[in-house]
Formats: structure tokens, sequence, C-alpha cells
């Protein structure tokens, strides 16, 4: 239990000290791939849990949506439908979506983090 407790704070850490050695944890496929969709499922749920401050970003016409699209690509609504729409079919896609798109989650994810972070401003007197 304390390890799952502190793990938050470790993410929470790495992002404030280190962002660049921000890396989510993807699941592992048995053919050794790696399955994006679970991690990024679980960060659209927390989307969910605060819509409010979320909506600005997912309005297309927002110029930070672009940082949710490698994560929402993976992601199916309540109704179990893709959240940005059917993907185009092909074998392009397949390849991008099992082997790329999931490459730039470690990148948006610091700086969607950073548009939330509160200003800090030090105090001098």
């Amino acid at each position: 239990m304390i390890r799952s407790r502190n793990a938050p704070n470790r993410i929470n850490d790495t992002f404030f000290n280190r962002p660049q050695e921000y890396a989510p944890r993807f699941v592992e496929k048995p053919d050794g791939g790696i399955d994006p969709r679970p991690w990024c499922q679980g960060f659209y749920a927390a989307m969910n849990l605060n819509l409010r401050d979320w909506k600005p970003m997912l309005n297309r016409g927002d110029i930070h949506h672009g940082l949710l699209l490698p994560i929402l690509i993976y992601c199916v609504d309540k109704k179990g439908q893709p959240v940005l729409g059917k993907p185009r079919m092909g074998a392009d896609t397949a390849h991008f979506l099992a082997n790329e798109a999931y490459l730039d989650i470690a990148l948006v994810v610091p700086a969607i983090k950073e548009l939330f972070d509160p200003t800090r401003y030090t105090t001098t007197e």
C-alpha cells in the first residue's frame, strides 16, 4: 500500500524536477509490442473527472488541442466509440497506431502538465 500511495509523489517529483525523464508505463503485449490503450484510457477517465477544466483543450479550435491527440487517438467514449472518430482504414494507419503514435505521449504529457500548473512566483523581500 505504501508503494501505491507514493507513486503519485514520484510522478510529480519527476515532472517537477526532471521532466525529461518522464515516461508513461504502457502495457506490453505478448508479442513484445506496446499497448498504450489502457494508459490512455486511464488518462481520459481522469480528464472526465474534471471535464470543465479540460473542455477548452477538447475544442479542436484550441491551440493546445493537438497535445491531446497522441492520447485521445487510443481512447473510446462511454459508448465504446473512438473519441476522435474512426481512424482511416488501411495498413499505414494500423502501422502508425501500433508502432508510432504512442511515442509522442511522453512528450505531450509534461507539456499538458505545464499548461495546468499554477504559475509559480518567487517572493523576494
